[in-house]
């Protein structure tokens, strides 16, 4: 049986979105398709905490995602950052994200 894809919305302003696990796998990729209308960032962890504006996350900070000022325009982003995650059934993952009206969407598969 294939793994499981989860789609997040990335809402824009400062926000969290809980992705409960459905079965236990490994997460390979955070992909991530963005538009950004402020500076911010988007970020991956096994914490319910964002640690964005944190210079040394800890460990629970699985990938980290930057969206430039918008004051040339508004620009996207596309990326595909390797996490290699095992989770477990019922587990929490995180997707926080700060800058206001940045709106996107997340796919950890």
């Amino acid at each position: 049986m294939a793994a499981r894809a989860y789609v997040v919305d990335i809402a824009g302003g400062t926000a969290t979105a809980t992705v409960q696990i459905q079965a236990t796998q490994t997460l390979k990729t955070f992909f991530v398709s963005a538009l950004n209308a402020a500076a911010g960032k988007i970020e991956l962890s096994l914490s319910s905490t964002s640690q964005i504006g944190t210079a040394q996350p800890d460990t629970n900070v699985l990938a980290r995602v930057s969206l430039g000022s918008a004051a040339a325009g508004n620009s996207s982003i596309v990326c595909d950052v390797p996490i290699n995650q095992p989770v477990k059934a019922f587990q929490s993952i995180y997707v926080h994200c700060t800058g206001a009206g940045n709106l996107g969407t997340a796919v950890i598969r």
